[in-house]
């Protein structure tokens, strides 16, 4: 082989790893403000002399914030390109997360999960605008259930580094330490990456037509679909381990694994049905199957109490498969599925949609689990959104086909 082209397949291969690296960071570090201060939430909330509930708040400013933020950081994406949305998380997470490494208040831990809600809201859209951008077709699958993987990467690092860096030093160390890693991306994503932004002066027209051209109709049903899922999400993510340790009698160590477990497979599930989205089955049937996989996961945690703590072991496998896998097909429908100067404020759209569902569902849960005593109701509702969601997702193929 010639030495230019053995060069050339180098370069090639170099790009694409930087590629990939960047986008699984960018997503994990995005969603790393509230993994990590939901690690080390005791120690933080007993250093600054807060109660759980205070912390929880923090926690929705920082959800509430990103989901107003998702549309603005879309547009952000179409105007500037991949690259430099990129960047913007990992500032937006990195700053946040050094304020709150340093903060003496309330106040200051909730002025750093305000600032990093711009990156929990915006890392979608910068990493499928970069995808759209930079992801020869055919791979973009398989790319886009990789980079869907690092928040649960995120989850992983976060509960087996953090704890042991505190013990070590302290939580604003470990806290701290993360910081410098995201802004220490941003930088080298600023060098590493080639820039893709629009030149305003050459293509300003073009940028005005696109934020003004509206949105195919499918992103509006996708944005409904991520809603509902993420009522279910937010749920189920906030409230199962209390449901296994009060309802079922489970130990805290079976109940975190309970919880755990989804997510370590979905490391996994999720690439697997990117994949099979863009080369086997429309994103749309996909869908379908997801939701209707999780409505049998719903099943299960409301049959548990009677039959007994044993189906909380399939149901987690279940989740790793519907539940916790779904955001994967519904970001490469957006890369696959739009055009790639609209793909930054479709994301926008539907992330907005999925993080207004995560705030509602875990605020509605609680509600429900405190006025009945129990969470078979809270069950019983997750259950019908889902349900409700496999009808979106049929909605969303009818519709794909009649558009073609």
């Amino acid at each position: 082989m010639p030495l230019s082209d053995a060069s050339k397949i180098s370069s090639t291969r170099l790009s694409s790893s930087v590629l990939i690296t960047v986008l699984v960071l960018t997503m994990a570090l995005g969603a790393f403000p509230i993994v990590g201060t939901a690690v080390v939430a005791t120690a933080l909330a007993n250093d600054l002399g807060m109660s759980l509930t205070m912390f929880g708040a923090g926690v929705s400013v920082n959800t509430i914030v990103g989901a107003l933020c998702a549309p603005l950081s879309g547009r952000f994406s179409d105007r500037y390109g991949g690259k430099w949305s990129c960047v913007l998380v990992l500032l937006s997470s990195g700053i946040g997360l050094l304020i709150v490494a340093i903060a003496t208040s309330v106040v200051g831990l909730m002025l750093g999960l305000f600032i990093s809600g711009y990156g929990q809201g915006a890392c979608n859209p910068a990493t499928n605008k970069l995808i759209s951008e930079r992801a020869p077709e055919g791979r973009r699958g398989t790319v886009t259930g990789i980079k869907q993987s690092g928040v649960q990467l995120a989850i992983l690092v976060g509960g087996f580094t953090l704890p042991i860096l505190s013990i070590w030093s302290s939580w604003r160390l470990a806290i701290g330490l993360y910081a410098v890693v995201a802004l220490s991306l941003a930088t080298v994503t600023a060098f590493a990456l080639p820039d893709s932004r629009l030149r305003i002066g050459d293509n300003a027209s073009d940028s005005v037509e696109t934020s003004s051209t509206a949105l195919p109709r499918s992103v509006h049903l996708l944005s409904i679909y991520s809603l509902l899922m993420g009522c279910v999400v937010g749920g189920v993510s906030r409230y199962l381990v209390l449901f296994a340790e009060n309802s079922l009698a489970m130990s805290n160590v079976k109940a975190g694994i309970i919880a755990g477990l989804p997510g370590g497979l979905a490391i996994a599930t999720r690439i697997v049905w990117a994949h099979l989205a863009e080369h086997r089955v429309a994103p749309s049937s996909a869908l379908t199957i997801q939701s209707l996989f999780t409505a049998v996961v719903m099943a299960m945690l409301f049959l548990a109490v009677g039959v007994g703590e044993w189906i909380m072991w399939p149901a987690a496998v279940l989740s790793a498969v519907g539940l916790n896998a779904w955001n994967a097909v519904v970001m490469l429908s957006i890369i696959i599925g739009v055009p790639a100067n609209q793909s930054g404020r479709a994301s926008g759209r539907v992330v907005m949609g999925f993080m207004a569902g995560l705030t509602l569902g875990g605020f509605l849960t609680g509600l429900a689990a405190d006025a009945t005593g129990g969470y078979e109701t809270a069950w019983a509702g997750m259950l019908f959104l889902s349900l409700a969601a496999a009808a979106i997702a049929r909605g969303s193929g009818r519709n794909e086909q009649l558009e073609n």
